[in-house]
């Protein structure tokens, strides 16, 4: 039986370093060579281990969103705070990555949403994209619609239009971040826009 033989690099950090990259240039701004150099292996182990460069970067995505996106989420179910607390916190929490000073600037995902206009991403990569930003809608609306149901949100509100507006707000933020902003300049946003929520 033959044995395959052992990568000489540690995958996942590998595809680490690979997001790093993508997040600070872009898609479009991310060459193969870049991506070898950072990852330190060539470009054939790169095509056996991630295949295309389209393939590293859809598993780049995939690999920020269970580092860097689910997490925040947990900060809207602590429920020994009050509606209007967990979402200010579920802000705070993306704020403090966004600006986090040993990651890149902003956010990925909001990147790579901006090159979509411009046709920077391939199309399979472009509907993934599409495809998370729903997925955060969805869940957002679904939470919101929970939290009516309970009674912690009036009845009038658009639990849809709630969670479109926070995806909005977290572009925002992101493109703010990106360009210098600090965490205290997110922070006056968010408690201004916290104070704008009829919760």
């Amino acid at each position: 039986m033959t044995v395959g033989r052992n990568r000489s690099f540690d995958k996942d950090n590998a595809l680490k370093k690979a997001m790093l990259v993508f997040w600070e240039n872009g898609y479009p701004g991310t060459s193969l060579t870049d991506l070898t150099n950072v990852m330190g292996i060539n470009k054939s182990s790169l095509y056996a281990a991630f295949g295309n460069k389209e393939e590293l970067f859809n598993q780049a995505i995939e690999f920020y969103l269970n580092k860097h996106g689910v997490a925040h989420l947990a900060e809207l179910f602590k429920t020994e705070q009050n509606l209007k607390e967990r979402v200010r916190n579920y802000l705070l929490s993306i704020a403090n990555m966004l600006t986090n000073p040993d990651l890149p600037k902003g956010c990925l995902i909001c990147n790579s949403t901006s090159e979509i206009a411009g046709h920077c991403l391939p199309d399979n990569s472009a509907k993934n994209i599409n495809a998370i930003n729903q997925q955060t809608i969805f869940t957002l609306t679904n939470f919101f619609e929970k939290e009516q149901q309970v009674g912690n949100l009036l009845e009038d509100n658009s639990s849809n239009s709630i969670a479109n507006y926070l995806l909005t707000l977290q572009f925002g933020l992101a493109v703010s971040a990106r360009n210098g902003s600090s965490m205290e300049d997110l922070e006056e946003v968010i408690n201004f826009s916290i104070g704008q929520f009829n919760l």
